[in-house]
């Protein structure tokens, strides 16, 4: 079977130094790399060059390439470093990770030798960007987390960007007590994009992943199907930008199926209780 390796290829990567290359090589003759003594006498003489090389500090620019291979090697029992370099090998590329800012690709490595000072730094600090296990009745069969470092401030902000908002909002909830009504729900998550899509211009499918309806009124018994859509309309819609957008969202409700009511009051003198008036009239709602 070794009539199989190319050995004139594995003199000439030997001879140009291409150490990626020439592991690649190996590992694809990896059933012969043990007992083949030529691919033994290659591996041996890159593997004294390499890490004389990496003693004295000389950089290459693959060698990130050559220790995971290299590193393979060793693992998959192929070719068996001694225990010295393969922990040589584990640590350079912890440092090489660890110095991009891949912790987790870090932290892969590090663990196969968790007692070495830049494995066991690496370990502790995945561990703290790992969220917090929270401890409860159920723990053995659901788990739960929290994150971390939380700040002492309180940077949450309404749902609602206004009284009138909140407003409406309680009058749809009132005329619909049977169902679930829910604010600014993403257009995505309402309408199936592929069923319309075609209809749609560029402008209008990307509107469609970043349009959210004002209310939702949504069916629990049916899968949480929606079943009404509202949106409260201001001053605000009245420029140009904002009634091409607007016009984006009535054209996708219709070509789903769906009526989209649209409702703005003229004056402050409507509140909750003409709110809920007017949609029990649009809707035809009866108790």
């Amino acid at each position: 079977m070794a009539e199989n390796i190319d050995y004139e290829q594995i003199y000439q990567l030997t001879f140009r130094k291409q150490w990626a290359e020439l592991l690649e090589l190996v590992y694809k003759y990896s059933k012969f790399a043990s007992s083949d003594e030529l691919v033994r006498r290659v591996v041996n003489t890159f593997e004294n060059e390499f890490f004389g090389e990496l003693d004295k500090g000389i950089a290459k620019d693959d060698i990130e390439t050559v220790l995971e291979n290299l590193f393979l090697l060793h693992k998959g029992k192929i070719y068996t470093l001694t225990e010295d370099r393969a922990i040589t090998v584990v640590v350079e590329l912890v440092k090489i990770y660890r110095n991009k800012g891949l912790l987790l690709e870090a932290y892969n490595y590090a663990k196969f030798y968790p007692k070495q000072e830049i494995c066991a730094e690496v370990i502790k600090l995945h561990q703290e960007s790992l969220p917090k296990v929270v401890e409860h009745s159920q723990s053995d069969q659901i788990k739960v987390t929290e994150n971390k470092n939380i700040a002492n401030v309180k940077y949450t902000t309404s749902l609602f960007k206004s009284h009138q908002e909140i407003e409406f909002f309680m009058a749809v909830r009132e005329n619909f007590q049977m169902f679930v009504v829910y604010p600014n729900v993403a257009l995505s998550c309402l309408i199936n994009f592929d069923k319309i899509k075609s209809n749609l211009s560029p402008e209008e499918r990307s509107f469609f992943f970043r349009g959210i309806v004002d209310c939702v009124v949504f069916d629990q018994h049916e899968s949480y199907k929606p079943i009404k859509f509202f949106e409260l309309d201001s001053s605000y819609h009245d420029s140009p930008e904002q009634k091409l957008r607007d016009s984006y969202k009535d054209k996708i409700l219709a070509l789903a199926g769906q009526t989209l009511y649209r409702i703005r009051k003229a004056s402050d003198n409507q509140g909750r209780t003409e709110f809920m008036k007017l949609i029990r009239e649009i809707v035809n709602i009866t108790y």
